[in-house]
């Protein structure tokens, strides 16, 4: 029996062989382009940060007169170009030139505000702010920087004239101390990445092979040929999910050792960071990911493949198809921002969030044996399940020729 199932799985993968868009998605898409994705964000982020640090904002000072200290305080820094208006001037004007560009903040003084400082009263202080321009924010977070600093001299000045020490304003001291060692924190950024990659890609990487194996024999009129060779069902439905997971499990490994490569090597000599960063993964650690990853590639191939020999026509499947990754992605995509800790033991039961949760807490070194242990179990028997549906699905006459 197994040289029937082989004869049928090295078929299915020679025609996989010469399908380039199953290439595509298995070769080309997780070692170029998505390295590519996960890096040009990150990239782009630091290089229009360094680009907005070298610029200097404009800040229009309207009522400048009332606190001209404080004004040559600010330009004197270098931080922020000022321009001087008087009191009165038009507002409307400067808020559409903030809106094109032109400026980048708008500053104004109430009148009698130096005469409420020397009254020891606060002064309030109107900024207008373009909250959709990077500029316009990052002008605004340097005007409140230097107005805290500003500030703080003047309250050193006046406690200095009682004789009483700045640090009665300050009677605690924050010592902060982080405890978390490095690989836990890349074991964090590959733990919200790798998880829906993996899920993701158990569908898409071995998507067009599944595709074909079932619809696309329709299509070719070559399924009936198949079916009436003297071979039991099970045996070809083996070849062909065989084949199936093969094509995802390369896809996903790929996947996840270019993301890995990206994330820890690639983004922090991209980014001007330090060093490098490692993941301190253990061999049990590396078993049970491994593991997991084969049983979901597994329990998604049969699914694709029921799905595949279901539909009337390639369109038809690949329309169920990406239904089905819609419907992985929508958990990959929660736990990607959402930080789940505590989890009871029966969530590990359900598909997709164990894979999730167990890839995640390995990669972080917070796995416990006995979810690694339920989620395998669990995901056994969805792959049995999933296999004997797609078993029937090719044994059955309504379900394979239906119309």
């Amino acid at each position: 029996m197994w040289d029937k199932i082989r004869a049928v799985w090295f078929r299915e993968m020679l025609d996989t062989v010469r399908d380039k868009r199953t290439l595509y998605m298995m070769i080309l898409l997780p070692i170029v382009l998505m390295p590519v994705i996960t890096l040009i964000g990150p990239y782009m982020t630091v290089r229009q940060q360094e680009t907005l640090a070298q610029e200097v904002p404009v800040a229009v000072v309207v009522g400048s007169e009332q606190l001209p200290q404080l004004v040559g305080w600010i330009e004197a820094t270098g931080a922020l170009a000022i321009e001087a208006l008087p009191a009165g001037a038009d507002l409307g004007a400067l808020e559409e030139r903030l809106r094109e560009g032109d400026v980048h903040l708008i500053v104004e003084l109430p009148e009698g505000a130096a005469e409420r400082l020397l009254a020891e009263q606060p002064v309030e202080v109107r900024v207008v702010v373009e909250a959709g321009s990077r500029r316009s924010a990052m002008a605004a977070e340097l005007f409140k920087a230097l107005l805290g600093r500003y500030s703080d001299q003047l309250v050193a000045m006046r406690l200095a004239e009682r004789g009483l020490s700045q640090q009665l304003l300050e009677p605690f001291v924050l010592q902060e101390r982080d405890i978390t060692p490095r690989e836990q924190l890349a074991g964090r950024l590959l733990g919200m990445m790798v998880p829906f990659f993996v899920v993701v890609w158990a569908v898409a990487g071995g998507m067009h092979t599944a595709i074909d194996a079932g619809a696309g024999e329709k299509e070719r009129n070559s399924l009936e040929c198949l079916i009436m060779t003297p071979v039991p069902g099970v045996v070809i439905v083996a070849g062909k999910f065989l084949a199936v997971a093969t094509v995802s499990f390369v896809a996903v490994l790929l996947l996840i050792a270019s993301t890995s490569v990206s994330l820890l090597y690639l983004l922090p000599r991209i980014i001007g960071a330090a060093d490098t960063v490692s993941v301190h993964l253990t061999i049990g650690g590396l078993l049970a990911l491994m593991a997991t990853m084969a049983l979901f590639v597994g329990l998604m191939s049969a699914v694709q493949l029921a799905m595949s020999v279901f539909s009337k026509s390639f369109r038809e499947a690949q329309a169920y198809v990406t239904a089905l990754m819609c419907a992985v992605m929508l958990p990959a995509m929660y736990l990607m921002f959402v930080e789940e800790t505590g989890a009871a033991l029966w969530i590990y039961l359900i598909p997709v969030l164990n894979v999730l949760l167990v890839c995640r807490e390995v990669l972080m070194g917070t796995a416990g044996l006995p979810q690694v242990l339920v989620t395998l179990g669990a995901l056994v028997v969805w792959v049995a399940l999933a296999f004997g549906l797609a078993v029937r699905a090719f044994t059955h006459e309504r379900v394979l020729f239906r119309t």
